[in-house]
């Protein structure tokens, strides 16, 4: 019984000192150094830096030095995203939005450079641009009616609509894959429209009767909705006075959606982005609907010890809204302005500066020949 438990003893014993001998060997093998095709100085990697090494390489090359993996990457001169120019391993990363984007981990695998995974923005947009005035009507004392409206014609006419505005938003967006971006806005925006409005119009009171809109009959009625009286009876009530505000202030909120699909090649990139947004307006009858379509081509790199973009590109918006415009000397009579805008398309030309891997600075204008001037700054940080 002795001889066979002494015998037990030495079995185990010989199988703890050999797992122990090849671990050693392991850990000796994952920090031998590694010399460089070019000749250039080996890189001794620890173990831990082979475990960070393997974020980025398939096993076929997780025994190659880290220079030469950053060298088999797209722009191996960019710091943005996961990428570094120093050519020695830096300690893991872990973060919690690692899950996405979804497929991110082979991209980087392969050789692209992704942007992390999540972010939050603050922007800044002033733009002005003029509108195109596409049908005026009329809203008596909170009614309005065709057969007035009718009559409007010539006798209504507002020109050289320039509308001036500048939003705040917060936006918050997501890689859900390498190439598909998807973000919400939220935001306040501010502004004035300015236009040259010109009202000479005669209703007849007994349209204003049919209709139900004010009460008396002749001059009564026209009295009843503020409005001058022409006889004699029945009579017409004047709309003529071209006192109307033409310089319009507003506020409101701005709520919204988009995506973006964006790629690229060594050191060029496109990207092609539309987004939904709506303004509640404290001057417009309904909320304002803004759709906006806009693609770039840029360039990504290093420019001494500046790392970021640069590009240019098309912007087209297609916005439609109704102003409504009161006179204070016929608080009971709104003027409605269906407008929309005159030149949707202009041209952009931008620039990225990457502050950190976390935080980038954007800015972005329109070329000097388009008709909508608009200038943005963006300041976002990634996680």
């Amino acid at each position: 019984m002795g001889n066979s438990l002494l015998l037990l003893s030495f079995f185990i014993f010989s199988l703890l000192s050999t797992s122990v001998n090849a671990e050693t060997t392991k850990i000796k093998e994952e920090q031998i150094s590694v010399a460089d095709k070019n000749n250039e100085p080996a890189i001794t990697l620890t173990a831990g830096q082979q475990k960070q090494c393997a974020q980025f390489c398939s096993a076929i090359t997780a025994n190659e030095t880290y220079k030469q993996q950053v060298k088999q990457r797209q722009n191996p001169k960019s710091n943005i995203a996961y990428e570094s120019v120093d050519p020695k391993p830096l300690p893991a990363k872990k973060r919690w939005t690692d899950f996405l984007p979804i497929l991110g981990e082979k991209s980087r695998e392969a050789g692209y450079v992704l942007p992390l995974p999540m972010g939050i923005s603050v922007i800044g947009l002033t733009q002005k641009q003029p509108f195109t005035v596409n049908n005026i009507a009329l809203e008596i004392d909170g009614k309005p009616n065709e057969r007035i409206n009718d009559l409007i014609d010539e006798s209504i006419e507002a020109k050289n609509l320039i509308v001036t505005n500048t939003a705040y938003n917060l936006r918050l967006d997501a890689w859900i894959l390498p190439f598909w971006n998807v973000y919400g806005v939220l935001g306040k925006v501010q502004g004035e429209a300015n236009l040259e409005l010109e009202v000479d119009l005669e209703i007849p009171t007994l349209i204003l009767t049919a209709a139900n809109i004010g009460n008396g009959a002749a001059e009564k009625r026209c009295n009843s909705i503020d409005l001058p009286y022409s006889g004699p009876a029945p009579g017409n009530c004047l709309v003529t006075n071209s006192g109307y505000p033409t310089r319009l202030n507003y506020h409101g909120t701005v709520t919204g959606y988009g995506t973006t699909i964006a790629g690229g090649y060594g050191d060029f990139f496109g990207m092609f982005d539309v987004n939904f947004t709506q303004a509640d307006i404290n001057i417009a009858v309904k909320n304002t609907k803004q759709t906006v379509y806009s693609a770039r081509i840029g360039w990504n790199g290093k420019i001494n010890s500046y790392h970021g973009q640069f590009w240019v590109g098309a912007m087209k918006q297609d916005i439609k809204q109704q102003l409504e415009i009161s006179s204070p000397e016929a608080p009971k009579v709104i003027i409605l302005i269906d407008q929309e805008v005159s030149s949707p398309l202009n041209y952009l030309i931008g620039g990225q500066w990457n502050i950190s891997e976390e935080w980038a600075l954007i800015a972005e204008t329109s070329f000097a020949f388009s008709d909508r001037q608009q200038f943005m700054m963006q300041l976002g940080y990634r996680f």
